[in-house]
């Protein structure tokens, strides 16, 4: 036990913290919450750990949500059954999908209090125990263990205790000393087994996982660990660190735009990760943006953006601009989720995840992409655009639009986010699209400056809207 000077002290260096992250998430606004998951041993402190950890964070102006444990409420009523695991972990999954499609800017973190990390772990038991079909057991973890769900966990804590302390623990405060079904001794040998398993197997799969013993530890000092723990990686999730090469790597190149193989073996050796600022901050640097042309696939129609001027800075090359492409900084967390990440892997797994952050559709790989260096004197010069063709029936999709970074079109004037424009459109906006978009337009589509001036300028151009 530790002394209540000691408990003080490690409360005024939690709180220090926290109120230092605070101040940075006000000034970056980050798109989403971090995301953890709680799962382990039965008894080895885990509601207890969200439960303090949940107020302290509240009590410091974070704005946190715990998802409800949904083994309690199950309607199966055999454990063992892989249904009664299959209903928790999905049941935990549409929390967690529900919370980020409709709240992900209102939250700072949100908490799993066991999910679908802790249904790995039981399928593993079930399977080493004769109650899972090896061909269920196969889909179903390949199921649960998707990219696009391993994507939202941040990191996952994994309590652990011996199954001696942990049925001590279960009996401590009952009037009874029958067995449960899970609260066995055979049984929480074996989940310990599966645990381990379940580790071995997937922990390359997830950012990040952390496992406490708590057998020899007070509850006091799991929760000091597990709260400074989770501050660490909320100031990383804030603070993010985007990938980047050197430009003396690249210098032979000339051309603005260029095939992707060009730069590919660089990015295959290269691809280094540092903090935001200091990245921006260096010239030298080349910092990596891949980008998707959304653009109908049977007709050249392409869905635009513009940015809210709150969201860029006044030296941003999109600010106050019509932009052909989506997506944003490659991030260190995009190639966390590969077991040997590959330059391509995990530029399509940024430009997925940045595109589903900023209008809410999902996108396909798409290959051979091509790459846009403008080197004018501005901001652009210190930005490589990796640029992915993505073809849609742009009638079949409905983005979902940010008012805090995104400016909405209000049918007249300059396209807004969410317009369709055609050739046409492009001609009549040419002027206020960016360089990007102008090298898009020309290189890619042969919508070049002149076809402007042949064409009379037109005014209000009518133009469609998705959204």
């Amino acid at each position: 036990m530790i002394g209540e000077a000691e408990n003080l002290k490690q409360i005024a260096e939690l709180e220090k913290v926290a109120g230092a992250i605070l101040e940075k998430k006000r000034r970056l606004s980050p798109r989403r919450p971090i995301v953890i998951e709680f799962a382990g041993s039965p008894k080895a402190g885990k509601s207890s750990c969200i439960s303090s950890l949940d107020i302290f964070l509240r009590r410091n102006n974070f704005r946190t949500k715990v998802l409800t444990e949904r083994a309690s409420v199950c309607p199966v009523p055999n454990k063992f059954d892989p249904l009664f695991n299959i209903w928790t972990g999905c049941g935990s999954l549409n929390q967690l999908i529900e919370l980020l499609s409709t709240r992900a800017r209102e939250l700072d973190i949100l908490m799993l209090d066991r999910g679908f990390f802790d249904s790995l772990c039981w399928f593993e038991w079930q399977i080493n125990n004769g109650f899972l079909r090896e061909e269920d057991f196969r889909r179903f973890t390949d199921f649960f263990t998707a990219p696009r769900f391993r994507m939202m966990i941040d990191l996952v804590f994994l309590f652990e205790s011996s199954p001696d302390i942990s049925i001590e623990r279960e009996y401590r405060f009952l009037l009874t000393r029958k067995e449960g079904s899970i609260m066995r001794g055979r049984v929480l040998e074996g989940y310990m087994e599966a645990m381990n398993s379940a580790v071995e197997k997937y922990s390359t799969m997830f950012r990040a996982i952390d496992r406490f013993s708590t057998d020899e530890r007070d509850q006091n000092r799991v929760s000091y660990e597990v709260t400074k723990k989770v501050l660490n990686i909320l100031n990383v999730v804030v603070d993010e660190k985007i990938g980047f090469i050197k430009k003396e790597d690249v210098k032979a190149i000339s051309s603005t735009v260029f095939p992707f193989k060009t730069v590919e073996p660089i990015l295959q050796d290269g691809m280094t990760y540092d903090y935001r600022d200091t990245v921006e901050e260096d010239s030298r640097l080349l910092q990596l943006i891949p980008i998707a042309v959304v653009k109908d696939k049977n007709s050249n129609r392409f869905l635009t953006g513009r940015k809210a001027a709150k969201a860029t800075s006044p030296e941003s090359p999109e600010r106050d601009r019509v932009l052909l492409y989506f997506g944003g900084h490659v991030r260190e967390e995009d190639a966390t989720l590969f077991d040997h990440p590959a330059g391509i892997e995990v530029l399509k797994q940024s430009l997925y995840r940045e595109v589903k952050e900023e209008i809410g559709i999902d996108i396909g790989s798409a290959e051979d992409p091509r790459c846009i260096w403008v080197r004018d004197g501005s901001r652009s010069e210190n930005h490589l655009a990796i640029v992915f063709i993505i073809e849609r029936n742009l009638d079949h999709i409905k983005v979902a639009i940010d008012d805090d970074e995104f400016v909405r079109w209000e049918k007249k004037g300059t396209p807004g986010t969410g317009a369709v424009i055609d050739e046409d459109g492009i001609v009549n906006h040419y002027e206020e699209l960016d360089s990007w978009s102008r090298n898009i337009a020309s290189e890619f589509f042969n919508i070049t400056p002149a076809m402007l001036r042949a064409r009379k300028p037109q005014k209000d151009l009518p133009l469609e809207q998705i959204g």
